[in-house]
């Protein structure tokens, strides 16, 4: 049988501390060694920069955007670890991690996931080719992620040729329950099939027959509207309009966008609810054009953005008028809590992420709550590093408990807790601290 062997690139894109890729180990955002290793991907950043050159080069570019929320739950995933390794659960068995940045892009997403499938202990990350991976072993045994549907539809279908398992906390697309194109993903949240079933009944009971909905146009967005209209027909709720917003912020053709869809809200005078299915920095950029135009309506939130702080906490939020929104049930968090209040005694080195925020911290400090929020949002990796010189370091103990979303990092704390006990079965009858005890498919 032939083997082929592909070698993961990394490229060189500038002389950025905080995110230069000088070989495929800086293209880790946070890792730690154990026995078993588990990957992780989450948007940290919302979108990657896209260069004004030509021709466009293969290169993975920086990011822009350092998402708090998002950051959290790479904190939870390692929290969670932590907590698994100082139990018994795993009888002496220690979790490793890897964890990467998507920047909400699939391109990203896919070159970390080219990694999670290089060959276990190759100084090249090779990642050979082979028509049976029964018996091949991979750098790591699980993933957790990603944070949105459309990139974990991406990255499933690639794990799926070494059936690794994936855990996505965050990702509801109902098509990803098809077990047939997706047979390696799970989630420890339910799909949006029950969400939007519950936002046509609360529609309906309440008697809001005439509504407008707004949704991303990436794969999350426009399942999720196909999957309301169906529910929206069986339960008598007209669909006076539907817009679509670009799914990146790069995109020119976005604040456009975002004016006509204001627009369409302000003419249609007759709807007064308006059903939101989009990524958070999509709905600050949507609701500061509609308090501008002094919109006052009853708002349907999905579960991506209905407890999201840096909304809630928008200047004039409240003369946008009712915000009615579904989430994820949550657990207890406690010991999450009390891991962020001594997180400034953590190292940097292994975990970049960490790294950013406390330069961002020092960046943005002389501001109140809500500029300093979106000062951290509005920073790319590629001016940090200008503007934190001679900046003192800072640590505020309040701010990230601040905005802690309870239904996200208790949905990360499970995924990761699912794992552990998917791995204790395999650890049952075998030595677990050999990496090769047992394949990503057994999981």
């Amino acid at each position: 049988m032939a083997i082929f062997s592909f070698l993961i690139a990394c490229f060189v894109i500038s002389a950025d501390i905080a995110s230069s890729c000088q070989n495929t180990d800086d293209f880790v955002g946070a890792s730690s060694p154990g026995d078993i290793v588990i990957g992780g991907l989450f948007a940290v950043h919302s979108e990657m920069l896209h260069p004004e050159e030509h021709p466009i080069k293969p290169v993975i570019q920086n990011c822009a955007g350092f998402e708090i929320q998002v950051f959290l739950q790479t904190l939870a995933m390692i929290h969670a670890i932590e907590m698994i390794n100082n139990s018994t659960l795993l009888s002496g068995v220690t979790l490793g991690y890897e964890i990467y940045d998507t920047c909400a892009e699939v391109t990203k997403a896919m070159a970390s996931t080219l990694r999670f499938l290089s060959k276990f202990n190759s100084s090249k990350d090779i990642v050979e080719f082979k028509c049976n991976y029964s018996d091949y072993i991979p750098r790591i045994k699980a993933v957790t992620g990603a944070s949105y549907s459309e990139v974990s539809m991406a990255v499933s279908r690639l794990l799926a040729l070494q059936l690794i398992p994936q855990v996505s906390p965050a990702s509801s697309a109902e098509i990803l329950s098809d077990k047939i194109r997706f047979p390696s993903f799970f989630r420890t949240i339910p799909s949006d099939f029950h969400q939007t079933r519950a936002m046509a009944h609360l529609i309906c009971e309440s008697g809001w027959n005439w509504i407008g909905v707004i949704a991303t146009d990436d794969d999350n967005g426009r399942f999720a509207l196909e999957s309301f209209g169906v529910q929206a027909m069986s339960n008598n709720v007209c669909i006076a309009f539907k817009e679509l917003l670009p799914a990146y912020l790069s995109d020119k053709t976005f604040h456009t966008k975002v004016d006509h869809a204001v627009e369409k809200i302000v003419k249609e005078t007759r709807v007064n609810v308006i059903v939101v299915f989009m990524r958070q920095f999509h709905v600050l950029k949507l609701f500061k054009k509609a308090i501008e135009r002094n919109v006052n309506k009853i708002w349907i939130a999905s579960d991506n953005w209905s407890t999201a702080v840096k909304i809630s906490t928008m200047p004039n939020i409240r003369q946008l008028g009712t915000v009615v929104g579904f989430g994820f049930k949550s657990g207890n968090i406690t010991t999450f809590q009390d891991f962020l209040r001594n997180l400034h005694e953590k190292p940097t080195e292994n975990n970049k992420f960490l790294g950013e925020y406390i330069m961002l911290l020092s960046v943005c400090a002389h501001l109140e709550y809500h500029d300093f929020q979106m000062c951290i949002s509005n920073q790319s990796q590629d001016d940090l590093m200008q503007n934190v010189e001679n900046k003192q370091h800072i640590w505020r103990d309040d701010f990230l408990n601040a905005n802690i979303e309870p239904g996200f990092i208790h949905s990360t704390i499970l995924a990761v807790y699912a794992i552990a006990h998917a791995i204790k079965g395999q650890c049952k009858t075998r030595n677990c601290k050999d990496p090769s005890a047992f394949t990503p498919w057994e999981v």
